[in-house]
């Protein structure tokens, strides 16, 4: 079976025996996808040697695309390879997978476009550099100002959005299945969305900012026009909703996407 959720932000308790309630015991037969920000790849340290012994003890298989929240530079430390259809890199050998950006892979009969990456919301304070020689006064400043701040190559990476080449190598591969999927999985969504997402939140006094324009919900909101989807499932916004009947948002939500005969899709 294919199942689907959001952020986990380096917390994994919901993959433990008994974490999803549609499926207690998952099994070597079964798939999990992350929207984006899993937060395994964010430091080295005794805490990733931990989490990656975990994922490797597990009996199934994680998938997941990037989020804004992902050490970049730890990412790029592992070789980009072939598996069904798309490039990845294996993480966790065969048990845990990044699925990269701009790829179309088959994967028990249903074909995926992936593309992970959004712009961070939470930098109002700003993105500090460790080699600016003013870093320790900026840090200061940034402390004492309540504001949500990041660190270059620490807590931020400005590969978070894609280049224009991922964008065009998307394009490619999206002409070669003549831009006709069965699902979409990204981070975060399109312009369109965006607004359509904050209407809802606006309706229900939980709107707290807006989201902004960039260069991937730009190319998202490109695809809006061309791609044929059944369903587009995206995270980074930390709710668990369905935006539309064709845009799901998922965040703890573990849903069951289809079963591995194609019988049962949601």
């Amino acid at each position: 079976m294919i199942y689907i959720t959001g952020d986990c932000h380096g917390r994994f308790g919901r993959f433990m025996s008994g974490g999803f309630s549609c499926c207690p015991d998952l099994t070597e037969n079964d798939t999990v996808i992350v929207c984006g920000d899993l937060g395994l790849l964010w430091a080295k340290g005794e805490s990733f040697e931990q989490d990656c012994e975990f994922f490797a003890k597990q009996s199934f298989t994680l998938l997941w695309v990037q989020g804004n929240h992902e050490n970049y530079n730890m990412i790029d430390e592992y070789p980009v390879e072939k598996w069904h259809g798309g490039k990845v890199r294996h993480i966790v050998r065969d048990k845990v997978i990044l699925l990269e950006r701009g790829q179309v892979f088959d994967i028990e009969g249903k074909r995926y476009f992936t593309f992970g990456g959004a712009q961070s919301h939470d930098i109002s304070g700003g993105v500090l550099d460790k080699d600016d020689p003013l870093f320790e006064h900026k840090y200061n400043l940034a402390m004492g100002s309540g504001r949500p701040f990041r660190i270059l190559n620490t807590s931020w990476w400005k590969q978070e959005l894609p280049t224009d080449t991922e964008i065009e190598e998307a394009r490619v591969n999206l002409e070669s299945c003549d831009y006709k999927v069965d699902y979409v999985i990204t981070h975060c969504a399109s312009n369109t969305i965006q607004l359509k997402l904050e209407d809802i939140k606006r309706m229900h006094g939980r709107l707290h900012e807006l989201y902004a324009q960039n260069i991937l919900t730009d190319f998202f909101e490109e695809l809006e026009g061309k791609l044929e989807y059944s369903m587009w499932y995206f995270g980074h916004y930390h709710e668990d909703m369905y935006v539309d009947t064709k845009h799901r948002l998922i965040y703890y939500d573990i849903c069951l996407l289809y079963t591995s005969d194609a019988a049962d899709e949601l």
